[in-house]
């Protein structure tokens, strides 16, 4: 095959890949990557939730996080404002994976539940130790990563005039 037809053929191919994404290049639009398989999309929603239980534990493990100030100690809180924006970014990047809204919010239902899991896990039958502490910081976390993962789930409206085709 020749060069010319090779880089005319990749071009084709190109073209196509814009007319299937319209706003493709738009910084103001983010859509769903169509040149992906069922599996990619699959696969891609389970890492975001295994990246969603990951910050679950970090921010459960680090919650009661403090700052000695000489003889003063003084509770330092960072996995609340963690789980907000580590949940708010995996929802994100999973509305990229899917348009299906109820897909895209799979990491933050995990995350939720997983959390609840681990609040009553010296209740359950075969738990132990307690893993939550029982203090206003942790019901802080629980809230926080909520709002973040479901944040990007809520309907995005636009304050601008709508454009008027001709």
């Amino acid at each position: 095959m020749s060069t010319s037809a090779s880089n005319s053929n990749a071009g084709g191919e190109h073209a196509n890949s814009l007319a299937d994404e319209p706003d493709w290049g738009n910084p103001n639009k983010s859509q769903v990557r169509r040149d992906t398989t069922r599996a990619e999309r699959i696969s891609g929603i389970a890492w975001l939730t295994i990246g969603g239980l990951f910050c679950l534990f970090i921010s459960v493990l680090y919650i009661g996080t403090r700052l000695s100030l000489g003889q003063a100690s003084i509770p330092v809180p960072w996995t609340v404002i963690f789980a907000f924006f580590m949940n708010r970014a995996i929802t994100k990047t999973a509305l990229l994976w899917t348009n299906n809204r109820m897909v895209a919010g799979i990491p933050v239902w995990v995350w939720i539940f997983g959390f609840v899991v681990l609040a009553a896990w010296p209740t359950l039958p075969f738990g132990g130790d307690t893993l939550v502490a029982g203090n206003i910081w942790a019901l802080a976390l629980m809230i926080a990563g909520a709002i973040g993962g479901m944040w990007p789930l809520l309907p995005q409206f636009s304050f601008d005039a709508p454009a008027v085709k001709q």
